[in-house]
């Protein structure tokens, strides 16, 4: 609902005096934060009127920078990232006396990626500002971004592909953004997106190099596997992290033969399991090659092979090669 607001603020040039801007997806709330920025303060008055403190700051400061009359503008923007102040033993009344007494000439903007709700300053800012999470975003919405990016670029690039491309990777917009502009070099002077353009040039996720690995293990591939994870051990990746995401992948599959056996449309397959219904077929393949009790029994080696790899019972690397042989 927030940012629909937020949306329309800009959309219309209303902007307020107070937000605060929550989450893991710092793509979007640079992006919101530029917008409000533009929107506030031409490029020629910035360098006066705009304030940005980060870490080590105090209420003080950020009092001082409000106080300051604008010049050459009609409003100011005061920008706090990532403070101390969440930390602080500031009482809540003085946080709420200082958000009401914002004068009209001010934007001031609190971004905290992860704070602490505890905390004064979250009450405060929770009941005095426009308050905008920008969660991780989910595959059908990364989907249509992509399609909009590489059309920003005057590429092409099919629904299907595109889907393809952000179930490669994390769903971190900033990343994905360096991706495309990989492709984007790669591709030259071609105007259309091709699947193996995109092999070519991302760099999978784990996630992705995970569903490989399950793949190849299921259809008796020991030797593409034990490749598969040599590369993630290569990549710097903790075991216990290839463990854990092996042993969801296998939840995956099981709730998968579960939501079959209900006779669950596939589409509507997709959404319980928060995958792209490109990637269902593949899933509900990979499924079949495993009974609902291999699958179970599965999931519970993985949590147990983990639980030896951290009290130090077996090596991590022979830990994951002798439960891939087991599977196959």
């Amino acid at each position: 609902m927030s940012m629909t607001i937020l949306k329309q603020q800009l959309k219309e040039k209303n902007i307020g005096k107070l937000y605060f801007f929550t989450g893991p997806e710092q793509f979007l709330v640079r992006y919101y934060v530029d917008e409000i920025v533009r929107t506030l303060l031409p490029e020629n008055a910035r360098a006066l009127n705009y304030n940005i403190f980060e870490e080590k700051t105090t209420l003080k400061q950020i009092e001082d920078a409000v106080s300051v009359f604008p010049a050459f503008s009609e409003r100011r923007v005061v920008v706090v990232k990532e403070s101390n102040l969440f930390k602080s033993g500031d009482n809540q009344q003085r946080f709420d006396e200082f958000f009401k007494s914002l004068p009209d000439y001010i934007c001031l903007i609190f971004i905290q990626s992860d704070p602490d709700k505890r905390t004064s300053l979250y009450k405060a800012l929770k009941k005095h500002a426009l308050l905008i999470e920008c969660d991780w975003q989910k595959a059908d919405a990364l989907t249509k971004w992509v399609i909009k990016v590489f059309a920003s670029h005057k590429k092409q690039i099919s629904e299907s592909d595109a889907a393809f491309f952000v179930n490669l990777l994390d769903p971190d917009m900033t990343f994905m953004l360096h991706e495309i502009e990989k492709i984007v070099c790669y591709m030259g002077e071609k105007t259309q997106v091709t699947r193996g353009m995109i092999t070519d040039v991302v760099t999978k996720s784990t996630k992705a190099r995970i569903f490989d690995l399950i793949d190849a293990v299921s259809q008796r591939k020991m030797s593409d596997a034990i490749q598969i994870m040599d590369e993630l051990i290569a990549m710097k990746e903790p075991v216990p992290l290839i463990m854990a995401m092996i042993g969801r992948q296998f939840f995956i599959l099981l709730k998968t033969k579960k939501l079959e056996e209900r006779r669950v449309p596939q589409a509507e397959m997709a959404k319980l399991l928060g995958i792209m219904p490109y990637f269902m077929e593949k899933t509900r393949r990979q499924a079949a090659n495993f009974s609902k009790d291999a699958l179970k029994r599965l999931a519970y080696k993985c949590a147990e092979t983990d639980f030896a790899v951290k009290t130090g019972q077996i090596d991590g690397r022979l830990a994951i090669e002798l439960l891939l042989m087991e599977i196959s």
